[in-house]
């Protein structure tokens, strides 16, 4: 299953914060297959997650995954990284030894 870092976390209540976002509000991961086959992942905050999201928690900070990234990420850590543009949030693998997702 999916997890968040301590600093995953602290990003996404700042963003909150900053952004005004209401603490009702559901924080989601959606994804969509590019023509490449590849996967272009979407965070936002929407008024409630689909029925069928999966549930990811880490210290009272939930992430609602679409279900196309269950499996894809469910080794995986949410972690944030500071770089040109600012934050990002990136997915490493919970094993090492494992590729990135």
């Amino acid at each position: 299953m999916l997890k968040l870092s301590d600093n995953a976390a602290a990003a996404l209540a700042s963003i909150r914060e900053a952004e005004g976002i209401p603490e009702g509000h559901d924080t989601r991961i959606s994804a969509e297959r590019q023509p490449s086959g590849d996967l272009a992942l979407r965070l936002e905050f929407v008024e409630s997650a689909d029925a069928s999201d999966h549930r990811a928690e880490h210290a009272g900070t939930e992430i609602y995954l679409d279900p196309i990234l269950a499996e894809p990420l469910s080794d995986s850590i949410m972690d944030v990284q500071s770089g040109d543009q600012g934050l990002s949030f990136v997915f490493l693998p919970q094993n090492p030894e494992a590729p990135p997702a």
